[in-house]
């Protein structure tokens, strides 16, 4: 069986919903993180899941299948560095989806944070995240860092 690491991919512009819907159709593994978001409209209270980072959505395929993966309608392309696909590792992509699913507030920061030491969160609602932890106006924060993408922020207590 061949090994199988996680991508990221960029779609077409407020694609990502249907982007996702053909990766599972064509039985690519996949992970799109959204955040549901409440805003008022005609005087009513709505709900809607938002992608977290616009445009991208994560896939779980081997090197040799790639190509598949950029034949689905919407794909746009690979998140490359020196025109070689990124690896994200799985630590990565499970520390972003544990921040996503459970932190209360996350934010997506593009500039470089000060890089501080390297932790594992063993309880509360951030259990099982690994990134680092640094101190923002007298508050702590874990940062999950995925390389040439994002960084994502969450407050915990310490």
């Amino acid at each position: 069986m061949e090994k199988t690491n996680w991508y990221a991919v960029f779609t077409a512009a407020r694609a990502e919903k249907r982007v996702k819907e053909r990766l599972e159709q064509a039985g690519i593994e996949n992970y799109l993180p959204v955040r549901a978001v409440e805003f008022v409209r005609d005087g009513q209270k709505r709900r809607l899941e938002i992608p977290v980072i616009t445009g991208c959505i994560f896939v779980r395929v081997s090197e040799v299948n790639l190509p598949s993966v950029l034949s689905i309608w919407g794909v746009i392309a690979l998140l490359q560095e020196k025109q070689v696909p990124v690896v994200i590792s799985d630590e990565q992509l499970e520390s972003f989806k544990i921040l996503n699913e459970r932190a209360e507030t996350l934010e997506i920061v593009n500039e470089g944070l000060p890089v501080g030491s390297a932790i594992r969160v063993f309880q509360g609602e951030l259990a099982g995240v690994q990134g680092e932890l640094i101190e923002v106006a007298g508050g702590q924060r874990v940062v999950v860092r995925i390389p040439y993408l994002i960084e994502c922020v969450a407050r915990v207590k310490v």
